[in-house]
């Protein structure tokens, strides 16, 4: 009976991300991503490859020129992926506490469901969305490898580990804070194993580093250093509440707290990992601006420790995280409605970019300063432009690919330096001006 409840809320839970995977708009960020699966590499400037090969997969599966099946072409695989990442979490709770508690399952997708970052990496293509689906293998791996010390679970952590490092680096921190939870695994050998594993299925991508002069490792250690603001501090705390919703965010800390002395490793594990990511985040905040959703990761170990703690049993509490529902839900409708004003960047792009193309009467557009505006108005006329970088401006992977070399000598409107202009051969001077 719980296994037909699950199916279907797993199934209504898939049709919404479905539903918005088709007619929320794509996101500047998403678009980029799709340049990554048109140029399959075993790296990318700004993250390891794992979003380029989804988006690739995506649109070998989905072909044709209708807005829905673009947006299909770039997010298929993220919502496939994201019902496994919630079946995952589930499988993580052991059947002893399922079987125990018969509302379980509700509380459970309460819980999900009420996360807004969280419900978003369920349609929308990015390094989380891979990120959140490994480390649900990794922490479902992981928990049966406390119970069991079986070699498969050490094999599969050492697969879940380089998955997660293959989505985005910060997966260092979800490794790391377990091994701090567990200094015994230090010398245990089947996690040197699979520590051995994960490092061996990197040395492509660490080849490609090399081979490229450590792009992304000196843009995210280096590059992204700014002098301190106090607002980068100060917007920390409500940045988390729009993440996670203040009230999972409230519950997740207290309740993580209590279980860093937990005599049970795996819970002593999740609250670790929640207040190390908080606390590391926070502290990141005097290098720079923190973006809200570095954190969500740590959406598994709240979902795992808040459904397994009686504290939800509490009705008020329900009902609250319902509410939290309801206007998840109606976000999802707004979205996917396009109505909210440009200045967002979730509506109106492709209008923005339709007026672009009337402008340029055909032509291919060379573009500067802003890949999110390229790789937009690539996505929706057919890759017809390219973006050359000005002095100051960061390096994004247009610079790696050099997609401007394939219009020297043809028709293009240039867009550079406040500037627009038709030319009808295209010369390196144009490019370089």
């Amino acid at each position: 009976m719980r296994n037909k409840q699950f199916t279907r809320l797993i199934l209504l839970w898939g049709l919404l991300d479905l539903l918005c995977a088709m007619f929320c708009e794509i996101h500047a960020d998403e678009a980029y991503y799709r340049l990554y699966g048109q140029f399959l590499s075993w790296g990318y400037f700004d993250h390891p490859p794992m979003v380029g090969l989804m988006t690739a997969l995506s649109a070998s599966i989905i072909h044709g020129t209708s807005l829905i099946l673009k947006n299909m072409s770039v997010r298929l695989v993220t919502v496939l992926m994201h019902m496994g990442t919630v079946c995952l979490i589930w499988k993580s709770i052991p059947q002893s506490h399922i079987s125990n508690q018969p509302s379980l399952i509700a509380k459970f997708f309460l819980l999900a469901a009420s996360i807004p970052m969280f419900c978003v990496y369920g349609f929308m293509t990015t390094p989380d969305a891979p990120l959140l689906f490994f480390a649900a293998l990794f922490y479902y791996a992981y928990r049966r490898y406390l119970s069991e010390r079986s070699w498969s679970m050490a094999i599969l952590i050492g697969l879940s580990m380089a998955g997660m490092m293959y989505s985005k680096y910060m997966a260092v921190l979800v490794i790391g804070f377990a091994v701090i939870a567990n200094l015994r695994l230090l010398r245990d050998g089947k996690a040197w194993a699979a520590v051995g594993l994960a490092a061996l299925l990197m040395i492509p991508h660490l080849y490609w580093q090399y081979t490229n002069n450590f792009p992304s490792f000196t843009y995210h250690l280096v590059s992204r250093s700014t002098a301190y603001q106090p607002l980068y501090t100060l917007d920390f705390l409500p940045n988390q509440w729009a993440v996670f919703n203040p009230i999972v965010w409230a519950l997740m800390v207290w309740i993580g707290a209590r279980q860093l002395r937990s005599g049970d490793i795996f819970k002593r594990t999740l609250g670790v990992t929640i207040i190390g990511f908080q606390v590391f985040f926070l502290l990141m905040t005097a290098r720079g601006h923190v973006e809200p959703h570095w954190t969500i990761v740590t959406a598994i170990p709240a979902i795992l420790i808040l459904t397994e703690d009686p504290l939800l049993d509490k009705r008020g509490l329900r009902i609250a995280l319902g509410v939290c529902v309801g206007l998840v839900v109606v976000a999802r409708g707004v979205l996917m409605l396009n109505v909210l004003p440009a200045q967002t960047g979730l509506a109106h792009k492709q209008a923005f970019c339709e007026q672009l193309h009337n402008e340029a009467e055909g032509r291919p557009i060379v573009f500067d300063g802003s890949f999110q505006a390229t790789s937009l108005y690539r996505f929706y006329f057919d890759d017809q432009a390219v973006l050359v970088r000005n002095a100051g401006d960061r390096y994004t992977q247009y610079d790696l690919l050099h997609l401007e070399q394939q219009l020297i000598g043809k028709p293009a409107q240039v867009r550079r330096k406040g500037k627009v202009y038709f030319t009808d051969c295209l010369n390196e001077e144009d490019l370089n001006e």
